[in-house]
């Protein structure tokens, strides 16, 4: 039998912390930190900034064809600059664009985003997200994810839901992973992966996500 190609445990996580740089770093998001086998990472994850276009376009550029189809639910090379603005200026309320970043030479790379439209009235959340190519297999996506679920919940979030490509695999391994049940798509080409969120904070309404405090970094080993 041939050795299986990656380790059981591909992370391990460690306590929620803001690492000692929320003066410095005010708009990242506390994040669970992750240290990966591959031992040389280390990512934050905060909003998206007005400023960040060329950053979040030199990310999805670089992205496989493949990995754009199933992001995008079609051949794109880039974002077109309608879903560019729309991206950058999601409002933090109801909808946030969230950015996994890497530190690199004194310079910061986005290596994967998230986008998350809420709706309050019917405590529903719906995202979508992408890691980069040579992030995958490692669980940063599965800690993205988990991440995403926990601050919904804390919103009051009850059920979360996405739409993907019935093939692609890695989504729905994914979503499989943390739970998630498949249903019917809008279309006979995709499949809905849902979520109910247990732990759902039952007397908050949708609150403004980019004023939570605080600043953590996922680390490599």
């Amino acid at each position: 039998m041939a050795p299986a190609p990656f380790p059981v445990r591909f992370v391990e996580f460690a306590p929620y912390t803001d690492g000692g740089e929320s003066a410095v770093y005010p708009d990242r998001l506390p994040f669970r930190m992750v240290r990966t086998k591959r031992g040389k990472d280390r990512l934050a994850l905060r909003p998206a900034r007005s400023s960040d276009g060329d950053a979040l376009q030199t990310y999805v550029r670089a992205l496989s064809p493949q990995s754009r189809y199933n992001r995008f639910l079609g051949g794109a090379s880039e974002l077109p600059a309608s879903e560019l603005a729309r991206t950058l200026a999601a409002n933090g309320r109801d909808t946030l664009t969230l950015l996994l970043t890497s530190a690199a030479e004194g310079r910061e790379i986005v290596v994967g985003e998230a986008r998350v439209a809420l709706s309050c009235a019917e405590r529903a959340g719906e995202f979508s997200m992408s890691i980069a190519d040579d992030l995958r297999r490692l669980g940063v996506g599965s800690a993205l994810l988990e991440e995403i679920e926990r601050k919904a919940a804390a919103d009051g979030i009850e059920w979360l839901f996405g739409d993907t490509l019935r093939t692609n695999v890695g989504m729905i391994a994914l979503a499989l992973g943390r739970g998630f049940r498949l249903e019917p798509g809008l279309e006979q080409r995709l499949l809905r992966i849902q979520k109910r969120l247990e732990d759902a904070t039952p007397d908050l309404p949708c609150r403004k996500w980019a004023e939570i405090a605080g600043a953590t970094e996922l680390h490599g080993a």
